[in-house]
């Protein structure tokens, strides 16, 4: 668990983490980490959410187009703020340290 790689990207001049990344590192399925992304959306529609979460495509082993987020350091942090226990406090450290 120390050595792990925390894929975070430059995508237009923005550091961000797809949401498949956090679910892949928290041990979660991807589509309850889309869930949890879309109720903070869903919870306050006045927000100007693409300053967090940045709607996104990616193509499966099969050629499927299916739905991510890419998330920015905020929008990481407002996401696993939720998160608990050992490893998602593990994980908060390690992408906070990645991000920064």
């Amino acid at each position: 668990m120390e050595n792990e790689l925390i894929n975070i990207e430059n995508k237009n001049g923005v550091m961000v983490v797809s949401s498949r990344e956090v679910a892949n590192n928290f041990e979660k399925e991807h589509s309850k980490v889309i869930r949890s992304i879309e109720n903070l959306i869903q919870n306050d529609s006045s927000q100007n959410w693409l300053q967090y979460f940045i709607l996104n495509n990616y193509k499966d082993s099969s050629g499927k187009s299916n739905k991510e987020y890419l998330l920015t350091r905020d929008g990481f942090s407002l996401l696993v703020m939720g998160f608990n226990g050992e490893k998602a406090l593990h994980f908060k450290i390690k992408y906070i340290e990645a991000f920064n």
